[in-house]
C-alpha cells in the first residue's frame, strides 16, 4: 500500500495540468457528494495522449461530470483541429461543465447533449475516431454495442471503471461488470488491453 502510495504522489508532481481550473475541479469532485469523482490526472493525461496520438477529430464521451476529463478531450480536439461531443444524463452538471469548458475557452470545441449515452449514440454519425465511457456501469453492454457500431476502423473505445469488477460495492455490480470485462476478453472484434490505473481502464481498438 505505501508503495503505491508514494507511486501516485510522484506521478501527481510529475503529470501537469495545464490549466489551474483543471486543479480545482478535480480536487473539488474529491470534496463533493453530489458527484461522483470522475478521471484523475494519470487517466486525463493518458486520454488527451492517446487522442493527439491517432489524431482524433470526433471525440464522444459519455459522462460530462463537471468537464474535468472533458477538459483533456477537449484540449486534444483543439490541438487535432476536431470537436467533443460530450454527453451526461442531469442537466444541472451539464450547465456546470459548460461554465468550466468555457472558462478554459474550449467551447468551441465541444459541444453538450443532455440524455442517455446509449441513445444518443445510435443517432451520431458513423465513423467516430474516439469514445471514451465514464458512466454508469449498468449501461456499459448497451454502450459497448452501440459505440463499437458507430466507431471507425482502427478508431478507439475507452472504458473507466472496468475494476470494479473486484472494487464494487455491491455483488451484483461486482458480477455484471466481471461479466463485462470476460465478454470483452473474448470479442474478436477489437483488440484490447486492460490497465489497473484508477478504477481500471479498458482500451479497445476496432479491427
Amino acid at each position: 500500500m505505501k508503495d503505491n502510495k508514494a507511486k501516485t504522489d510522484y506521478l501527481n508532481k510529475i503529470i501537469v495540468e495545464p490549466m489551474d481550473i483543471m486543479q480545482f475541479l478535480r480536487e473539488s469532485e474529491d470534496l463533493r457528494d453530489d458527484i461522483c469523482p470522475s478521471v484523475g490526472k494519470e487517466i486525463g493525461k493518458l486520454l488527451y495522449f492517446l487522442a493527439i496520438y491517432s489524431n482524433s477529430k470526433k471525440i464522444v464521451e459519455v459522462g460530462t461530470s463537471i468537464g474535468y476529463s472533458t477538459s483533456w478531450l477537449g484540449m486534444a480536439a483543439k490541438k487535432n483541429d476536431g470537436h467533443v461531443i460530450t454527453i451526461e444524463i442531469a442537466e444541472r452538471l451539464i450547465n456546470e461543465a459548460k461554465a468550466n469548458i468555457k472558462m478554459m475557452n474550449l467551447e468551441d470545441n465541444v459541444t453538450f447533449i443532455h440524455g442517455f449515452g446509449e441513445n444518443i449514440i445510435s443517432d451520431l454519425p458513423s465513423e467516430i475516431d474516439l469514445i471514451f465511457i465514464d458512466s454508469a456501469t449498468k449501461s456499459y453492454e448497451r454502450l459497448y454495442e452501440v459505440s463499437l457500431n458507430k466507431l471507425k476502423k482502427g478508431g478507439l473505445l475507452i472504458f473507466e471503471d472496468i475494476l470494479f469488477s473486484v472494487s464494487g460495492k455491491r455483488n451484483i455490480q461486482k458480477e455484471m461488470m466481471n461479466d463485462f470485462n470476460i465478454k470483452i476478453n473474448n470479442d474478436n472484434r477489437i483488440e484490447k488491453s486492460f490497465l489497473g490505473i484508477g478504477d481500471g481502464l479498458l482500451l479497445c481498438l476496432k479491427r
